[in-house]
């Protein structure tokens, strides 16, 4: 049995320096961005905060080896996270075409605000996790299960841009995970490894997004390796990444990712006990498919959300160990 409990304290502290009275904006002609739009100015809001956020977070955890090569835990823990810069100060209304401060590029009289400093709160969460991990003959395994009741959880959001904006709070939120891997030796020189997480992401009964599933976190993951060791000093590996599930985009969840797998081929030859030459193809089949998204609250029709992944792709080099 372990038991623990720790204090944190943390400030936020931003002194905005400018002391003109309007700040400029800048905006090019979307259907032809090579020119530039009337120069306009937005009032000065300044963008200046002290927040101070602190907090005990106590924690148990229970460890029973059962039979030698396995363990089996359970923990119940009290944890704090503070809200960062990156989620206390941001950049907003601003377009792929304009800086921020204006939402309309043909407008450069719009008054609308450069930045946001929202006052958020600190998130907490009660987590309660558990686990069984073990070795036994030609098999390896680990299974780990979580729940979480967030509150207040920090929830950073992108503009049309891609550009981080200022985070908001979540009233409650749950967040349900299941990471289980297996590994197993299928001959003297081949071994395999497949690894498994399931995440369950949810708002709970927000006024306005309901039982929705929180954005950007795919459902499904798997990820399997095969690897051959051809001699002492040459390995050759196969690896696969496979998302099978619909990835919300948006908060609202209306805009979703589809599904993809991607295969790796990688190997290795080591010259000596410091020196190693490499080569990998990666999306071996060449597929086409999101590698991430924007993390929107609610995608609009005409926003580019998706961020494509990389085509085949052939590396190599040489690794030094000193």
């Amino acid at each position: 049995m372990s038991p623990a409990i720790a204090y944190g304290h943390a400030t936020r502290d931003n002194d905005d320096v400018y002391r003109i009275a309007t700040r400029p904006t800048i905006a090019y002609n979307p259907a032809n961005p090579t020119m530039l739009l009337p120069n306009g100015a937005v009032p000065t809001q300044s963008s200046s905060y002290a927040r101070s956020y602190s907090a005990w977070s106590p924690s148990l955890g229970v460890t029973f080896r059962p039979v030698p090569g396995q363990t089996v835990f359970a923990a119940v823990s009290r944890s704090f996270e503070p809200p960062s810069h990156d989620d206390l100060l941001a950049t907003i209304n601003g377009t792929p075409n304009s800086s921020s401060g204006r939402p309309t590029p043909g407008n450069p009289g719009l008054v609308a605000a450069a930045f946001a400093a929202p006052n958020l709160k600190a998130q907490t969460a009660t987590t309660v996790e558990g686990g069984w991990r073990g070795r036994a003959g030609i098999l390896s395994w680990d299974a780990v299960s979580y729940y979480s009741w967030v509150d207040n959880e920090l929830l950073s959001l992108r503009d049309s841009t891609g550009a981080l904006m200022a985070a908001f709070n979540a009233d409650r939120t749950t967040h349900l995970g299941v990471e289980l891997g297996l590994g197993v030796r299928i001959a003297q020189r081949l071994t395999g490894r497949v690894a498994y997480t399931y995440q369950d992401f949810r708002f709970d009964n927000d006024p306005l997004r309901g039982n929705n599933r929180l954005a950007g976190a795919p459902p499904h993951l798997v990820n399997a390796v095969l690897q051959y060791q051809a001699t002492d000093a040459w390995k050759l590996e196969g690896v696969v990444r496979w998302s099978p599930g619909h990835m919300p985009v948006d908060n609202m969840n209306t805009l979703f990712a589809d599904p993809f797998v991607v295969a790796d081929l990688r190997t290795e030859y080591r010259i000596s006990e410091r020196f190693s030459v490499f080569g990998e193809i990666t999306n071996l089949f060449d597929a086409t498919y999101a590698a991430s998204t924007l993390i929107v609250d609610q995608a609009r029709p005409d926003q580019a959300a998706f961020i494509p992944g990389d085509g085949r792709g052939y590396y190599g080099g040489i690794r030094a160990r000193f």
